[in-house]
């Protein structure tokens, strides 16, 4: 996969079902009286959730959702380890001299935390300006693949935004959220 491919969000039934099954198997233990929080989450909280997982949520309708934003992906190589197929959000702006922004997630996060801003970001106003929006699912997470070898650190992930910048056309670009600090630190070496 070596260009840039629009990518369609769909995660196999088996997967889903495998986890109905799972959550029907659950088992919980006895809690502490009084614990609260002090010693994880309340189980009224986790057999809430479990059902809620269950029984309410509805994947499908959750991709409908993903999908409607513009997903991509692309094979990006970075030395010494195996190429990595990278799930990414490209909004383009329609707005003349938009700045292209790499938004980056870290741990806990996922791609989703541009979602809202999407809209907000790549439209601009007078006082604003307007964005070009490339928000990848760093390896490791959601959409993209796994890395499975020792190694693979803040510059490699550093590297994998650069090279995707880099292949969208962007050599200049303004960088948003957790994985500034690795890129700057690629700058400067």
């Amino acid at each position: 996969m070596a260009s840039v491919e629009a990518y369609t969000i769909s995660v196999p039934e088996t997967h889903i079902d495998r986890l109905a099954q799972k959550l029907s198997l659950s088992t919980f233990p006895d809690e502490l009286q009084g614990a609260e929080w002090t010693y994880g989450a309340p189980l009224a909280d986790i057999e809430r959730l479990t059902a809620y997982w269950k029984e309410g949520f509805d994947w499908r309708k959750q991709e409908v959702k993903l999908n409607q934003m513009p997903n991509f992906r692309t094979s990006i190589h970075i030395d010494g380890f195996e190429s990595i197929d990278l799930h990414f959000i490209h909004q383009k702006s329609q707005v003349e001299g938009a700045i292209p922004l790499l938004f980056c997630h870290g741990w806990p996060g996922s791609f989703l935390e541009v979602s809202k801003l999407l809209p907000l970001l790549s439209s601009g106003d007078n006082h604003s300006p307007a964005f070009h929006i490339v928000a990848p699912s760093i390896p490791n997470y959601g959409f993209s693949s796994a890395i499975n070898k020792k190694g693979f650190g803040l510059a490699q992930y550093a590297e994998t935004c650069n090279q995707l910048m880099q292949k969208l056309g962007y050599t200049k670009y303004g960088i948003g959220n957790s994985i500034l600090l690795a890129i700057s630190y690629l700058g400067l070496k």
